[in-house]
């Protein structure tokens, strides 16, 4: 909005005030009055909103009437209400919604006529405030007069502030707001960032969220296309071009309709409770109450996510049928004594930080009653659900591309998960040549162990080296683990201050999971990250567990993250977008793997052979996942495939195909962004020579936080300059 200062100084100065005491963020607007609730007269159509916290004697502000200033309720105006004789207060302001020349002076509707004090007028968000005018009301109301104006949901501010001058200030401001949005609309998200306001809450999921998530990022969007890239620093342009993307991957998304692409497996939102009971800190009373109140919001994020499912159906959008088991397989997971209900118990067998221990029992209590009465009953709910729905919910193809539209979707996939303009041709190509060139790797390593034998042969021979049992299998990953911490500082000079521990899945898990995951811990560091490993020592040979410990611990996925939510001079959505740049993220961690080479854990050819053995893993991945989606191979095709060119088990292949069936263009993350972070250390080794310090490459990776491949190289080309300047 802008505001008249000149025509109607005092009721500005009086709404600044509040704007930069920050009385408005977390207010709401509350009330929408129409000819068909309004109580006076002349009828009105406005909207109403408040300060976020009451104030008992708010200060009143001289009245200006329009007749002084000059100024009229005309469609948009913003104005300050008031009772008769009496000054207006910024403790809330109204829009008008079309002209309304009832709230002028001289009219009868305050019953001094001098009207309310307009000041100020709608530039943009016109069409926002004629939807919030439509909210749906409360029948009742405290006062008599506001009978059926009390919007129902109220429409919580989440930013209000002076617009900057200079196109830093704008940037920054923008970025405060896009981060204001993400949590709001996202407390799930909000938590695992570190931000603890809305930790009791679910996010709706409907259709009607995505649609408005989408207005607001075009709206944004806008915002953003006034800033002079041209004018800021190259880190803030960088922010920019980020903030850009991420508001365009919003609003594709919808265009594209995903929200009635059925995502079950792997990750689907049945396996919420699970990530909230196992990954939400505990750090006192509160946080315990947090949680449990999020528990009982499962049924209603359920129902939201069923009705996805529902109007996808309805439209043509249908689940794999070949993923169907995997879905079943995993709610049974989550169903059995060992699943939710050990995760939760395990979490509360002792008092978090901060309870009193007198008051652990009833906890324990609530939180099992939470579990039997109503996460527990949701799950059996959706079971039911796939059981009566599985003909309309499933069909037999396996490409995301024979859904309505589906061939742009799965380039919007490949072009959100690789953050290039690759095609998926491209990319298949890149696929096949990756496993030709590493199958020649393979043969070098046979030569050095003396294995006269195929490499078929060698990879079975050495999936019988594997532990007894899975706590042997978690006694050796941590031993391993706890080696590779201490040879970091030879290659990494920035360690993070959060660590991180090594647990095992349960049985039933991990049935249906990868070999290994990482669990980040949250920013406040009241929580290690996780690095959880597969209890069934026959998914996880010994000679995966150097690669796969580097993947997901450190330097992998762990410290990435714990690294990248220490950038304190970064806005906060570039510190969480891990979601929006899994080429940054699985690429980094893949390249990890080949980093147990600098440090000395591949000497053995059998350690050798098993990052080759990931290597190929990932590589077949190019091949498969545009072979499922792009080239319409069949589930067993693409099974051949890895079991032809590659060495994992055979049980394994077949949840990693389900896993790519389910996640269309996700795997085509990892060796796009090793190729392009392996070229960057390839640029920066042949400009520097002798003067290359492997450190200082990583620490420069890792600062940028999770971003685009192309902005990792341009920052690591900064880097090689600065190098070159700062050694003469």
């Amino acid at each position: 909005m802008e505001l008249d200062a000149e025509r109607a100084p005092a009721s500005c100065a009086g709404f600044l005030r509040y704007v930069d005491e920050g009385r408005y963020v977390g207010g709401a607007f509350m009330r929408t009055v129409s000819p068909q609730n309004d109580q006076g007269s002349p009828s009105i159509s406005v909207i109403q909103a408040t300060i976020a916290e009451p104030m008992r004697d708010p200060p009143l502000i001289a009245h200006e009437p329009t007749s002084e200033t000059g100024l009229s309720h005309v469609d948009g105006a913003v104005s300050l209400p008031r009772l008769s004789g009496s000054g207006g207060s910024p403790v809330g302001f109204v829009v008008c919604i079309g002209d309304q020349p009832g709230l002028d002076a001289g009219t009868e509707r305050v019953d001094d006529r001098e009207g309310f004090a307009a000041f100020g007028q709608l530039v943009e968000g016109a069409d926002v405030a004629r939807r919030i005018h439509q909210s749906p009301t409360l029948a009742d109301a405290d006062h008599p007069y506001m009978t059926g104006q009390v919007i129902a949901d109220p429409i919580v501010i989440l930013a209000a502030r002076r617009e900057p001058d200079d196109d830093l200030g704008r940037l920054k401001a923008l970025a405060e707001d896009y981060w204001a949005f993400r949590i709001h609309e996202f407390p799930t998200e909000a938590t695992f960032a570190g931000e603890r306001g809305r930790n009791h809450l679910l996010e709706r999921v409907t259709f009607a969220d995505a649609e408005r998530r989408s207005r607001v990022a075009a709206s944004l969007a806008r915002r953003l296309g006034s800033i002079d890239a041209d004018m800021l620093s190259p880190e803030d342009a960088t922010t920019r071009a980020l903030l850009a993307n991420q508001l365009d991957l919003i609003v594709d998304a919808w265009r594209l309709r995903e929200p009635l692409v059925p995502r079950l497996f792997l990750n689907g939102f049945h396996d919420l409770p699970a990530l909230l009971a196992q990954g939400t800190p505990l750090n006192g009373g509160n946080d315990v109450e947090d949680l449990l109140a999020r528990l009982q919001a499962v049924p209603v994020f359920f129902d939201d996510n069923i009705g996805l499912l529902e109007a996808g159906m309805a439209e043509g959008y249908r689940l794999p049928r070949v993923l169907l088991a995997r879905v079943k397989g995993v709610l049974a997971a989550h169903l059995a004594d060992s699943g939710l209900k050990r995760t939760l118990r395990g979490r509360l067998a002792q008092a978090p930080a901060g309870v009193d221990p007198s008051a652990l029992a009833s906890l324990q209590t609530r939180a099992e009653a939470v579990l039997g009465d109503v996460v527990l009953p949701a799950l059996l709910r959706f079971d039911a659900f796939i059981d009566a729905n599985a003909d309309d919910l499933c069909r037999d193809t396996t490409s995301v591309c024979d859904l309505p539209g589906g061939r742009d979707y799965y380039l919007f996939k490949v072009r959100q998960q690789t953050t290039t303009g690759l095609s998926p041709e491209e990319i298949h190509q890149f696929g096949v040549e990756e496993v030709a060139r590493i199958h020649g790797e393979v043969q070098a390593v046979l030569d050095s162990a003396g294995f006269e034998g195929s490499a078929h042969a060698y990879a079975e021979h050495l999936d019988t080296r594997v532990e007894p049992n899975g706590e042997r299998l978690l006694e050796r990953a941590r031993a391993l683990a706890k080696r590779i911490d201490g040879l970091l500082p030879r290659i990494v000079g920035r360690l993070p201050r959060l660590t991180y521990g090594v647990e095992s899945f349960t049985p039933e898990q991990s049935v249906d999971l990868p070999p290994a995951l990482a669990q980040p811990g949250p920013p406040d560091r009241s929580m290690a990250g996780v690095y959880w490993l597969t209890a069934l020592p026959e998914r996880c040979p010994i000679h995966l567990l150097a690669p796969l410990g580097l993947h997901e611990a450190w330097p992998g996925h762990l410290m990435q993250f714990a690294i990248a939510n220490e950038l304190d001079h970064l806005p906060a959505f570039r510190r969480a977008g891990w979601t929006d740049y899994n080429g940054y993220i699985e690429g980094w961690a893949l390249y990890c793997e080949r980093l147990g080479h600098d440090l000395g854990l591949y000497d053995d050819p059998a350690d050798h052979f098993g990052r080759l053995t990931f290597d190929l893993w990932r590589a077949g991945r190019l091949v498969v996942d545009t072979g499922l989606h792009w080239y319409g191979w069949d589930r067993a095709r693409a099974v051949r495939y890895m079991a032809e060119n590659t060495f994992m088990p055979i049980e394994a292949i077949e949840t990693e195909i389900d896993r790519y069936i389910g996640m269309p263009a996700q795997a085509l993350s990892y060796k796009v962004g090793e190729r392009a972070i392996r070229a960057a250390r390839g640029e920066a080794e042949a400009n520097l020579g002798a003067r290359f310090s492997l450190r200082g490459f990583h620490d420069a990776i890792l600062a940028t936080g999770p971003v685009p491949l192309d902005v990792m190289e341009a920052a690591a080309r900064r880097w090689v300059e600065a190098e070159r300047g700062r050694n003469g």
